[in-house]
């Protein structure tokens, strides 16, 4: 028991530190503007989503980005609902939307490498961003996304807010500011440990030379393996955070939706950053741990409760001070986060395969 308050003396000095470094070496991303503005392929993952298409089309048409530099490729992943009328139906009325028949599982790939790969492949443009089909942009995203990489990123990734609707939505929000908070402080003092599937960007001729998702096989991860491939080699990457410029995600509203996720990115980090994973454990675990030390020591059982509680209050509220957010954060929430964490780690032991859109793999 002493080696395991031990590891989270260690895991609160760490805390502190990126705490300070993330003042310290924050970096930031300026907007080109007019005729810097290069052409751009908007790729848009679909499989589904009926109910959220439409504002995620609607929101990318308002961008502040010229239409003559601009292509949104729709991508259909076989829907078993009416995505592919509203494809239709935004195709007809606006020349810069392209629908893009996907086949499923070709070249061996699944889920969203699969889809990706084949937008790439039909896609004209250099600067490639990623997006997806339920999300929704500010009018600034897309210049944001372009203009760091212009200015000398290989690959980018985005800035993503939960939506705050009620409380499992805003239970999610505070997590999220949390996660970020670690992606973009190790970004910018070491580099990216991870990178957001569903806001991304990066040049399609560096994707092209690396072998794309292709050369990453069937993955359910296709996000992170395709960032560890650039960071081998050697290639720039960055995390952007910034008040304006990102993109709004909508919850998991279900229990079910939610454990789901939870188990989707867990998998993905023992899977591909198994080193980070093993402190990852005991930081998201904390009140399992906690628990534990109770029948030990209760001073010991406190402090690991403090670390969780704090730290996690701390790193969301930096980041919503950052990005001018507004965020109410209850006691209850790093509590409730730690138990969905534990559940999805039982999960995948004991069933093992993970879902995407209602697949498994």
């Amino acid at each position: 028991m002493v080696v395991l308050l031990g590891i989270y003396l260690l895991l609160y000095v760490v805390e502190l530190f990126l705490m300070a470094v993330h003042w310290l070496k924050f970096k930031s991303t300026s907007l080109l503007e007019g005729d810097e503005l290069p052409k751009v392929s908007v790729l848009v993952c679909a499989r589904n989503e009926e109910h959220n298409l439409r504002d995620s089309l609607s929101s990318l048409l308002s961008s502040d980005y010229p239409f003559d530099r601009l292509e949104i490729l729709v991508g259909n992943d076989n829907s078993e609902d009416n995505t592919e009328s509203i494809i239709q139906e935004f195709v007809q009325q606006n020349d810069v939307i392209k629908s893009i028949r996907i086949d499923e599982e070709k070249d061996g790939l699944i889920a969203k490498g699969n889809v990706l790969s084949q937008l790439i492949d039909a896609s004209h443009f250099e600067y490639q961003v990623i997006i997806d089909a339920d999300m929704i942009v500010t009018k600034d995203w897309l210049k944001l996304m372009v203009s760091s990489l212009v200015s000398g990123n290989d690959m980018v990734s985005g800035y993503t807010q939960i939506l705050k609707s009620n409380w499992i939505a805003n239970l999610q929000f505070m997590d999220w500011q949390s996660v970020l908070f670690a992606m973009k402080t190790m970004a910018d003092f070491i580099r990216p440990i991870s990178i957001l599937g569903n806001n991304m960007a990066f040049r399609k001729s560096t994707y092209d030379r690396l072998g794309g998702f292709r050369g990453l096989g069937p993955t359910d991860v296709e996000d992170l393996g395709l960032l560890q491939r650039f960071q081998k080699e050697g290639l720039k990457t960055m995390q952007l955070v910034e008040p304006y410029g990102h993109a709004y995600t909508k919850p998991q509203l279900t229990f079910d939706e939610l454990l789901t996720q939870r188990c989707r990115w867990m998998n993905g980090v023992f899977t591909h950053h198994f080193v980070l994973g093993i402190p990852a454990f005991f930081a998201r675990l904390w009140v399992v741990m906690a628990l534990v030390m109770v029948w030990f020591n209760k001073d010991w059982a406190l402090f690991i409760a403090f670390y969780g509680l704090w730290t996690n209050w701390m790193k969301s509220r930096i980041m919503t001070t950052r990005t001018k957010s507004h965020d109410s954060i209850f006691l209850i929430s790093p509590i409730v986060i730690s138990l969905l964490d534990t559940l999805a780690l039982l999960r995948i032991i004991f069933i093992g395969k993970v879902s995407w859109k209602g697949r498994k793999h």
